[in-house]
């Protein structure tokens, strides 16, 4: 891909989002009250072909570099962070089917590129073989817009090996239970699948490294290592920290804190607050980005990702969410009391911030996880987050 191709495709990606932001801004609130998406909201972001950003051409899909799928979505995270999360929910199993049959990726988005496949990680299912198929069962949680999905995306536990399976939704029960401090409009309900018969095509055994992928999968986004899912959802932090030094940098013009006779602007200690958060936004910013572009190099240029190569990317995700929690709280060093106030624009930003940090892909442990790549030592996160 040349750098102007490259250009033009990021260009376009953004008009289209630009031309749904103010619905996205219209409904957010009621988002976070409904602890769903809108219906307009998910519209808005269906006809800025958010849902194809990862798909393959051949099956309607953009296909697009992660630089451009990370752009997406600091932007729509700009108007609504709960919007911005449905990259990844759109997303995520459309690349994670690289190496499933091409049969169950025709029969997933065949006719439909657009149609939603929830995914979670978090609890694995349990599966047995029977006759005519496959029995799951189990509740998985904290899976993302399935108030839209026709089917849910799941790790199930058979035969002693992690398999992943998709259900359709009609066969599920969505609990109505995200009832969370932030990120609230994610709609990352509970879904019980009480004893299911599928087809054995819609269950995957694990993928190897000599796995083939299938003829929709040949280009160079699939040749890069599956955590380039970061850049689906890891820019929500970005863009958190940015809204919220934009926020500080206004509200230090007026503000004098209680008991003093002098503005925000002429503190020291909030002086000094501020530019280190710069500083570390900044840099974090930068360093995720550019783990992404190497990672996209390497697979133009046909290298496979080695462990070092992927430890770096994850390493970069995890700091990108770490660093933007950090950033977050100077800013609310300096906001103060205005921080906690109901309705203004820091208090959403710290309790998303502070409901995202925890993501358990990206949480403060998972730097140990980088480093036990490195040392050689034991993982201690699932195989398909490596």
């Amino acid at each position: 891909m040349t750098a102007q191709r490259q250009l033009s495709e990021q260009e376009q990606a953004l008009a289209r989002v630009a031309a749904v932001q103010k619905r996205l801004v219209q409904h957010s609130d009621w988002s976070e009250q409904a602890g769903r998406l809108h219906d307009d909201s998910f519209a808005a972001i269906v006809e800025a072909r958010v849902p194809r950003l990862f798909l393959p051409t051949d099956l309607g899909g953009d296909e697009v570099n992660p630089m451009t799928c990370a752009l997406v979505c600091e932007e729509i995270a700009a108007s609504d962070t709960a919007a911005a999360w449905h990259i990844m929910v759109f997303n995520a199993a459309k690349l994670m089917a690289a190496k499933w049959p091409s049969e169950l990726v025709e029969t997933l988005w065949g006719d439909q590129p657009d149609r939603l496949v929830a995914a979670s990680g978090h609890t694995p299912l349990q599966g047995k073989r029977v006759d005519g198929g496959i029995e799951i069962w189990g509740t998985q949680r904290f899976v993302s817009g399935c108030n839209f999905a026709e089917w849910i995306m799941s790790p199930i536990l058979m035969d002693g090996e992690m398999h992943n399976a998709v259900i359709a939704i009609g066969d599920c029960q969505v609990q109505d239970n995200w009832d969370t401090l932030g990120m609230r409009g994610s709609g990352s309900n509970d879904v019980l699948i009480d004893h299911v018969r599928v087809p054995s095509l819609q269950v995957v055994p694990p993928a190897q490294p000599d796995t083939p992928v299938n003829h929709y999968y040949q280009g160079a986004l699939y040749q890069c290592p599956s955590r380039i899912v970061f850049a689906t959802y890891v820019p929500v932090a970005l863009s958190l920290a940015k809204r919220a030094i934009d926020e500080v940098a206004l509200l230090v013009k007026t503000k004098t804190p209680g008991g003093g006779a002098s503005k925000l602007t002429e503190k020291h200690m909030a002086q000094g607050h501020f530019g280190r958060a710069l500083a570390l936004y900044r840099s974090a910013r930068l360093m995720f980005y550019n783990a992404l572009e190497i990672t996209w190099q390497r697979a133009l240029d046909g290298l496979e990702p080695n462990a070092e190569h992927r430890a770096d990317l994850y390493l970069a995700g995890t700091h990108a969410v770490q660093t933007s929690a950090e950033v977050v709280r100077l800013m609310g060093n300096i906001a103060g009391t205005t921080m906690t106030e109901r309705g203004h624009p820091l208090d959403r930003i710290n309790r998303d911030m502070e409901t995202l940090r925890h993501h358990g892909f990206v949480n403060e442990s998972r730097y140990a996880s980088v480093a036990q790549v490195l040392w050689g030592a034991e993982l201690d996160y699932p195989a398909m987050l490596r």
